[in-house]
Parts: C-alpha cells; sequence; structure tokens
C-alpha cells in the first residue's frame, strides 16, 4: 500500500478539503456486493468518533486558526503550553472568559433530524465554518488549531515562518502528531497538501522545510491558493497589494525548490475571464467560499482520483516525473469543465474548458508539455468528442494520457450551484498540464518584484514582511530563472 498524507493550511484549504473528503465518503460501499471504485486505506485510517466509536478517520493535518474551526475547535496543547507560561510569570489576578459554545451547524441538524435525501438537497444551508457541511469524523490529531492570538492575517512571510516554529515548538508538531501519521502507514509515498498562500504561505514553507529535512525520498504534491492581488494590474504604492503579491512570489519560489509538482490556483476575484464559460452550466456566488471552494474541490479530487483509484499504480513520484519530464516544469496548471452537458460536442470542450490556473479559457491555447486527463461520467459519443478535443495539440502518448472513470457522486453538502436541478453525480474533466504559457504570469510577478526592489517607496511593505532588498533582488532573479525553464526550444527534446 502506498499511503498519502493530506495537508490542508488555512481557511480556502479547508473549505476545499472539506468537499474533497465529503466525496471520498460518498464512495463509501456497504454493500458486499458492491465494489468501491477507490482505495480507501491509502487516504483514511482507523480512528474514534467523538462518541468514541471505531470509525475511518481521514489521514490529514488541518492547520487554521482556532476560530476558523467552528465546532471543531477544541482547547489545544499550545492553548494549555500558554496558559501554563501565564502562570508561571504572571503573579496577579488572572480573569478567563469562556466563549458559549457555538450551536450545531444547519447542515448536521437535518443530517441528525433524518430529514429526507430531497429534503437535505432543496436548499443550501447556512454555512459559518467550513466544518459546517463536514461529513467524516477527523481525529483529534488531525485538528490542528493555531491559537489567533499566535497570528495576524496576512502577518508576513517571515513571521508565518517564525509561527510554524513556535508552533511546532509548543506541540512537538513534527515529532509528535505528524510522526504517528506516517508510523500509521505500512508504505507511506508522500504528502497532496493545499493552502493558502496570503494566510499560511510562509507557515507552509516552514512545514515543507521541516517535512524535506526528515523525509528527503517522499514525494509532495501541492495546490496552492494564491491572493486575490494581480502583478499586472497593482500599483507598488498599494501596501496591502503589495505585500500579497510578494508572498505570493515568495510562495511560488518556494514550491518549485520544494514540492514535486504545484499546482497554482488563482483566488476566485480573479475569475472574471472564466465567468462566461462557467455561468453556462453552474450558477455559484463568486463571493461565497462555500461555493467557489466546491468548484475547485472538484477539479482537484478528480484530478488525483488516478492516486487513489483501485487497481491503478500511479504516485505521486509517477504524475511528478510525468508531467515534468524536461526536468525545469515543477510549476503546473490546473484546468477542466464541472458538469459536462450531456451530447457534448468537440466544441463543448473547447467552449466550456476553464484554466484555474491561468485564468483564461484556453481556446486558443495548445502548445503544451505534458497533460494528463481524467474524465467522469462520459458516455462513448462524448469520449469520441474529447478524443478530436485533445487531439487539437500536437502531444502523443505517453506526453498525454487519459483515465475514464464513473460519474462522480455528488454529495447532499455539495452545494446547489447547478443551472438545472442538482443531480446525484457529475460529468466532469480534469487535466494537469506543463505548458509554456505559466511563464506568462511567472514573468508578471518576476517584473513587479523587480520593481520593488528598485523602489525606496516600497521599503515599508519589506521592512513589514521581515525582507530586506538584497532578498527581494534574489527573489526576482529566481523568478526569471524559473520562467526561463519554460521556453518552448525544449520541447523538442521530448519528441
Amino acid at each position: 500500500m502506498r499511503e498519502i498524507i493530506y495537508i490542508q493550511a488555512g481557511s480556502f484549504a479547508n473549505y476545499v478539503g472539506t468537499h474533497f473528503w465529503n466525496t471520498q465518503e460518498s464512495y463509501f460501499t456497504y454493500n458486499d456486493n458492491d465494489e468501491p471504485i477507490v482505495n480507501h486505506d491509502l487516504s483514511f485510517q482507523e480512528g474514534l468518533s467523538p462518541q468514541n466509536q471505531p470509525t475511518l478517520c481521514p489521514r490529514l493535518m488541518a492547520f487554521d486558526q482556532k476560530s476558523n474551526f467552528g465546532t471543531l475547535a477544541k482547547t489545544s496543547q499550545v492553548d494549555t503550553a500558554t496558559d501554563a507560561s501565564l502562570n508561571a510569570t504572571w503573579r496577579g489576578t488572572v480573569v478567563r472568559e469562556t466563549q458559549n459554545p457555538i450551536p450545531q451547524s444547519e447542515y448536521h441538524a437535518r443530517l441528525e433530524d433524518e430529514i429526507e435525501e430531497g429534503g437535505l438537497e432543496s436548499t443550501d444551508p447556512n454555512i459559518r465554518y467550513w466544518s459546517d457541511y463536514s461529513r467524516v469524523f477527523l481525529d483529534q490529531k488531525s485538528i490542528q488549531a493555531i491559537p489567533d492570538a499566535l497570528e495576524g492575517i496576512e502577518a508576513g512571510w517571515c513571521v508565518d515562518q517564525d509561527l510554524f516554529r513556535r508552533y511546532n515548538e509548543d506541540t512537538e508538531l513534527m515529532e509528535g502528531a505528524f510522526r504517528l501519521l506516517v508510523e500509521n502507514c505500512n508504505n507511506f509515498q508522500g504528502l497532496q497538501m493545499m493552502h493558502d498562500t496570503p494566510t499560511f504561505g510562509g507557515f507552509s514553507h516552514a512545514f515543507l522545510t521541516s517535512f524535506r529535512d526528515e523525509f528527503l525520498k517522499a514525494s509532495t504534491l501541492n495546490f496552492s491558493f494564491l491572493s486575490g492581488a494581480d502583478p499586472n494590474h497593482t500599483g507598488i504604492d498599494n501596501f496591502i497589494e503589495t505585500k500579497r503579491i510578494i508572498n505570493d512570489a515568495l510562495c511560488l519560489q518556494s514550491l518549485h525548490q520544494l514540492s514535486d509538482i504545484t499546482f497554482p490556483i488563482l483566488n476566485p476575484s480573479r475569475w472574471s475571464a472564466l465567468e462566461s464559460n462557467l455561468s453556462q452550466e453552474l450558477a455559484y456566488d463568486k463571493n461565497s467560499l462555500y461555493h467557489t471552494s466546491a468548484i475547485i474541490s472538484s477539479l482537484v479530487e478528480n484530478a488525483t482520483l488516478p492516486l487513489r483509484l483501485k487497481g491503478s499504480r500511479e504516485d505521486i513520484s509517477m504524475i511528478a516525473a510525468h508531467l515534468d519530464w524536461r526536468k525545469c516544469s515543477r510549476l503546473g496548471q490546473l484546468g477542466g469543465i464541472v458538469s459536462v452537458p450531456f451530447s457534448a460536442t468537440e466544441a463543448t470542450f473547447t467552449e466550456l474548458y476553464c484554466n484555474f490556473s491561468t485564468g483564461v479559457s484556453n481556446k486558443n491555447e495548445h502548445s503544451v508539455f505534458a497533460r494528463r486527463n481524467i474524465t467522469r461520467g462520459l458516455l462513448d459519443q462524448d469520449l469520441a468528442a474529447f478524443d478530436a478535443w485533445c487531439d487539437l495539440s500536437s502531444l502523443q502518448e505517453p506526453l498525454i494520457s487519459s483515465i475514464h472513470a464513473p460519474a462522480c457522486p455528488v454529495p447532499t453538502s455539495f452545494p446547489s450551484i447547478f443551472r438545472h436541478t442538482k443531480p446525484t453525480s457529475m460529468r466532469i474533466i480534469s487535466s494537469l498540464v506543463t505548458a509554456p504559457s505559466t511563464s506568462i504570469s511567472l514573468t508578471g510577478y518576476a517584473k513587479f518584484v523587480e520593481q520593488t526592489a528598485r523602489t525606496r517607496r516600497s521599503d515599508g511593505v519589506l521592512m513589514s514582511m521581515g525582507l530586506e532588498s538584497d532578498d527581494v533582488k534574489e527573489l526576482a532573479s529566481a523568478l526569471w530563472e524559473i520562467a526561463d525553464g519554460y521556453g518552448n526550444d525544449r520541447m523538442d527534446e521530448g519528441n
């Protein structure tokens, strides 16, 4: 067995992750005659429910601010350590205030009341936290609540790294909870990681650095959720946006070094060029984390399905080796279509395909280095049209691969974002791609960072992030080097 440990860090990452795990739960079968399509043991381990009953729990560590955990938030080890420290150093009176327990979520109340499935699906529940619609039990070691007092929102790259080091010291994270996760694996293959760059960028960098020190041969696959700041449309006088762009750039550089393959994902605020495509089949609220995370999670879950598919021999290292066969393309792209209409034609795939890493529809882009397609629920005539669409690219096997699987189940926790009646299963395609167009976004970051390094007006931003001008100059140089690796001149090497 080749078990995977999953890391989620940040609010949006955990919204996406909750949808992801709900889909995994929907693959469970309760009839001896029904064969599951996935190998659950790769992603789940034995654990205990809140009622101390044996159950399967995700092989997961979920990091977020304590206030974002909702009903999952408990007094953590670091809270206890802080209290002990106060008692040892403060001789005055200590007044403790406790918050009232957070009420049960509307979705969980519906489940407990055993409302019929149709009732659960009729209207979206009110969602306050990502835990409000979770259908799986998390082991206590999975809940890594960062005390709110320890982290300011978007505190900065160096501050976030220090936050990880303090949290690791206070909770013995890497030597305790994380090592136990690894030891519970028979043959640990690596990490599938999702994180928010604005709030957990530096934290994730420090985590991955510590992980690499101990597990040098393990593989890592990363989905990195970028801020809403656009380096091509932001002035360096904008303090907050400049800080976000530099933080995103630092994350991209870090992940290119530490992760086997990474797929940067644009913030939903930058999906404007995709809305005409998305709106044909979906009616979602772009300001709702519950809605936008469902779209991204559908694509992530589908794109990584081969890692869990029963009978599949693929693992993270194979996916990374396929996409990064040029040895300089560790930053990839995630795209696809959520809710493929019936009787799809070649034009359907051209018109509806969205690239969530570049923010464009890719209608006219067929130049790619490598591509991995996963389709769900497509009929023979749909697959013929899909193959014709794929043939628009000059790629041949083995640089392009396609896996076809049954339709993806839609849990009752999934939002009603469909133009038509919410289905019980979904037709979907996902693609993991490496392509020359990645250099366009990298060039935008490199130019912005370079300009920041030359301008004294940005000194305040750098100081707030714990950076110096030389650090930013080195960052710009590194980004240019990564961007240069996506030149078309190396394509011939694989032909």
